[in-house]
């Protein structure tokens, strides 16, 4: 302590030179109204241009937060759609009496891993058998679908990408002319771009239609996006159309998605078997 008053002393003019430096510059900025008004309209503006960084800087750090937010609130609007109940009655001889049973459940997940760049695709999320996910389960992100589930560890999955040549295949509806028809696979070439193959070249196709999960499907709901019709192709000695579609969803960009459970699957499972069998044992 007391090597620091030492200090402060041998410094002692240069100390009081700085006081009344700054006396001097509080006396010029609050008498003479020129100067007052230069001083508080730039400090002013350095003061609000502060604030502004400030507020920038906690916006981006709060953005994790804010998307959280966002994608729970998609998720509880998702649940209330109606694509997620079938028409159930409660008495055989009234037919007005009927209430909507929910079909679909929905687990928010987060994506661990996730490639493009390859033939074949996968992506990795932070569910797993403890949350009742199963091979098979179909996985989309607010923007359409992206695969399906074809491994499960405890608190992990693994979803075979829609990007995959040899794992996925779809049969989708084409919105504008409300049927289901052909199939939607990948080339393996371009990432942002899917085929939708077995489409007769007289069917009235047009660009920028768009493509959507079909009623029929045991992993998705109905009308989940997966691409836009943006060329079409037809030659004269080929039966089907060549199409194009680009994706609805930026494969490299994924960061949260819904695992769909279809609640209604294994009975239908079940039902499709025994069916099987019937015919196995008349043959």
């Amino acid at each position: 302590m007391n090597s620091i008053f030492k200090y402060l002393r041998s410094k002692l003019h240069v100390l009081l030179f700085l006081v009344l430096e700054l006396l001097c510059i509080i006396a010029i900025f609050r008498f003479n109204s020129y100067q007052a008004s230069f001083y508080y309209s730039n400090t002013r503006s350095l003061s609000t241009k502060l604030h502004e960084m400030n507020s920038s800087l906690f916006d981006y750090f709060a953005l994790y937060n804010k998307n959280q937010a966002l994608f729970n609130e998609n998720l509880e609007l998702r649940r209330r759609m109606k694509t997620n109940y079938v028409l159930e009655s409660k008495a055989v001889f009234e037919v007005n009496d009927t209430i909507y049973k929910q079909r679909y459940r929905y687990y928010p997940a987060q994506v661990i891993t996730n490639s493009t760049n390859k033939q074949n695709n996968y992506i990795t999320i932070n569910r797993g058998s403890s949350s009742g996910l199963q091979k098979g389960m179909g996985v989309f992100c607010p923007d359409g679908i992206v695969g399906t589930i074809t491994e499960v560890s405890e608190n992990y999955a693994i979803a075979s990408s829609v990007l995959n040549t040899s794992g996925f295949k779809l049969v989708p509806k084409i919105k504008e002319l409300n049927y289901t028809k052909g199939t939607i696979v990948w080339d393996g070439k371009d990432p942002n771009y899917l085929d939708l193959r077995e489409i007769n070249k007289y069917e009235a196709l047009k660009e920028g239609y768009h493509i959507v999960t079909s009623p029929y499907s045991k992993n998705y709901p109905e009308d989940i996006p997966i691409g836009t019709i943006e060329k079409l192709v037809k030659y004269p000695k080929e039966t089907y159309y060549r199409v194009k579609v680009k994706s609805a969803v930026n494969f490299g960009k994924i960061q949260t998605v819904y695992v769909v459970i279809d609640m209604f699957k294994d009975e239908i499972d079940k039902l499709e078997k025994q069916v099987e069998e019937k015919e196995k044992k008349v043959k």
